[in-house]
């Protein structure tokens, strides 16, 4: 079964892809070179997710710069020709939005697509929350949309209590699931105990529940994506303190133990999503681009 990586570089803040055959050896597309850059917004393509909708198209999705209230939305058949893309204002009515990052979207049985992402919301002074620090506060949003044209209002979606950012979702197709995010306290200074990855478990709607579970991922770690390979569970996460992508496996999801992949160096926070034979085969022909 192939795998598509799809994320960004340091030195490149648009989209690159990694194919693999079974889940271990992802190898770039056309060179490692860029498939895509944005032309509209910050003209930045950060934290790419790419899935494939009901209407049988990819439909990729990207943070548009640090201090964004819009994400990045754009169609394509192929993964290769990206088409109509625009700004959707996830958080433009929302008083005291700061920022919209690391949109991911995944769909109800029905078809319905949800769309999550982290935003942080300045609080009033009244509020009795310290304007600094509410700056720092970040919680899990959500609209949902049938058709990628009309969106309901954003929501919160998850709100633990403490700054949260890169949710994630792994849904099964009887609807069970989990979600994976960082917890976004603290400091990037060692030692720290926090800005490692929670686990939340999922209702038969698709809303996390109860307190979300640290399953033993390092410190220092962001940007997960999860995906099933050969009966196992795999989570994928960005190390951004350094260089390298980083992976821990688990048979039932509650055990997790580290796990060595091959993935690109220069990765920075990706995702992965199945794709048939074919569109590999498409993308393995591609050469340099």
């Amino acid at each position: 079964m192939p795998y598509l990586f799809s994320y960004f570089t340091t030195q490149d803040e648009s989209l690159h892809l990694s194919l693999s055959w079974d889940g271990i050896v992802f190898e770039p597309v056309a060179g490692g070179g860029s498939i895509v850059t944005s032309p509209i917004g910050d003209r930045t393509l950060r934290d790419p997710f790419i899935g494939r909708a009901s209407d049988g198209l990819f439909h990729l999705l990207a943070t548009n710069g640090w201090a964004s209230t819009s994400i990045i939305h754009a169609r394509s058949a192929d993964l290769l020709e990206w088409t109509d893309f625009e700004a959707i204002p996830v958080m433009s009515k929302i008083a005291g939005a700061k920022n919209a990052w690391a949109p991911e979207f995944f769909s109800d049985r029905d078809g319905t697509i949800n769309i999550i992402w982290s935003s942080s919301v300045r609080l009033e002074p009244d509020a009795g929350v310290d304007w600094l620090a509410s700056e720092q506060y970040h919680s899990i949003w959500s609209c949902k949309t049938p058709d990628f044209r009309s969106y309901t209002e954003s929501t919160v979606y998850l709100d633990p209590g403490f700054s949260l950012i890169d949710a994630t979702v792994f849904k099964r197709p009887d609807s069970s699931g989990f979600l994976v995010a960082k917890d976004e306290t603290g400091t990037n200074e060692t030692p720290q105990a926090r800005k490692d990855l929670l686990i939340w478990a999922l209702s038969p709607d698709g809303r996390p529940e109860g307190t979300g579970v640290r399953f033993g991922s390092p410190s220092f770690v962001e940007g997960p994506t999860v995906f099933e390979s050969d009966g196992r569970l795999v989570i994928l996460f960005d190390p951004f303190l350094e260089d390298g992508y980083q992976a821990m496996t688990s048979v039932d999801g509650r055990d997790w133990a580290p796990v060595r992949l091959d993935l690109p160096r220069d990765a920075r926070h990706g995702s992965v999503t199945v794709i048939n034979d074919a569109e590999a085969a498409r993308l393995h022909s591609m050469k340099e681009r």
